[in-house]
């Protein structure tokens, strides 16, 4: 969608025409609409899905969701690496999973309480911190050398390894039985909402890059340094079907397959994202102090996996965490720029 937007941008004008702003905005429109949608669907037959399956929606959350929500980032990192815009890819990778806390969490927290008491396993807490601490420490140990095919192949391994047990603890799990409905024909009610979880997917994936594609613009007429249109425009940008996602499930009262989105979009974005680009990169970052993100990332991580621990997440943590992403961004923007 972002490449055909890009080639009939020519046939709108210059950059500054009256027609190009006017290609931004209907991008941007249609892009909010498309994520709305999205997410709308994405929950309710992920929701569907999870019944028919009889499975536990916190393992939907932590994966099938996770993945779903996660497509904008893979695809905004490969197109980065082909057009030799790798600056751009961590600040992606980094800036999705401040967002994905900061931001999306922390919106969800101001509207409504999360419950929190039994939902995420420990297990899965203790992954996502270990994951964060790993790659963190990787980009600060390797320096302007960045994230090669060895630390790449062993995050998208980690992550493969994740998605293989979690699937595997599924599958021994149990829930309530399914409803009549499905007991007649379960192969088509699964098949129902595989079908509509990938159409999800896909508007989530182009309304991202419709609302990206006109962000971008804007902030490069301005003249926004690549690294910091990454960290900030394309990160917001390529969490938006989390946002989307989150707010529909907080209002279907999905606790479980919410906090599971979050956790296992964080988990993704940096085996399975981070992980393919560094295989096919080398992905480094260019900016002056790097090292603030990576703080801010760690900082976030650690309070989204210790409120975890508890029974719920209060409308203040929410607070603390729209604070730190607000500090995040103001400290990127203020030392990086």
């Amino acid at each position: 969608m972002y490449q055909f937007l890009e080639s009939i941008l020519p046939y709108f004008g210059s950059e500054d025409s009256l027609g190009c702003w006017f290609l931004f905005g209907i991008s941007a429109v249609l892009g909010f609409y498309l994520l709305t949608k999205g997410g709308d669907w994405l929950s309710d037959h992920c929701s569907n899905l999870a019944s028919s399956l009889g499975v536990p929606s916190v393992v939907i959350g932590l994966t099938i969701v996770s993945i779903a929500t996660s497509a904008p980032e893979l695809f905004t990192s490969i197109a980065a690496l082909r057009n030799n815009s790798t600056g751009m890819i961590l600040g992606n990778v980094i800036g999705s999973n401040i967002a994905n806390i900061g931001l999306i969490l922390g919106i969800s927290l101001l509207i409504k309480p999360i419950d929190t008491k039994d939902v995420i396993p420990r297990s899965q807490i203790f992954l996502l911190l270990a994951l964060t601490l790993f790659f963190s420490i990787c980009l600060f140990i390797r320096g302007s050398s960045g994230i090669g095919w060895i630390i790449g192949s062993i995050l998208l391994a980690y992550i493969l390894a994740y998605l293989f047990f979690i699937t595997l603890g599924a599958m021994g799990s149990s829930t309530s039985p399914p409803s009549k409905k499905e007991e007649k024909d379960p192969c088509f009610a699964v098949s129902l909402s595989l079908l509509m979880i990938l159409l999800a997917t896909v508007s989530l994936w182009v309304g991202s890059d419709a609302l990206v594609f006109g962000a971008k613009n804007f902030a490069l007429s301005a003249g926004i340094p690549e690294e910091l249109i990454g960290f900030t425009l394309i990160a917001i940008g390529t969490s938006l079907p989390e946002l989307a996602a989150s707010l529909a499930l907080l209002k279907k009262g999905e606790s479980g397959m919410l906090l599971g989105n979050v956790l296992g979009s964080n988990m993704f974005n940096i085996g399975l994202v981070g992980g393919v680009a560094g295989i096919l990169g080398p992905i480094r970052s260019y900016t002056p102090h790097p090292w603030i993100d990576y703080l801010f990332m760690i900082l976030l991580t650690a309070f989204f996996c210790f409120w975890l621990r508890g029974s719920k997440i209060q409308k203040k943590e929410g607070y603390i965490l729209l604070m730190t992403y607000l500090a995040a961004t103001l400290a990127t923007w203020m030392l990086n720029g």
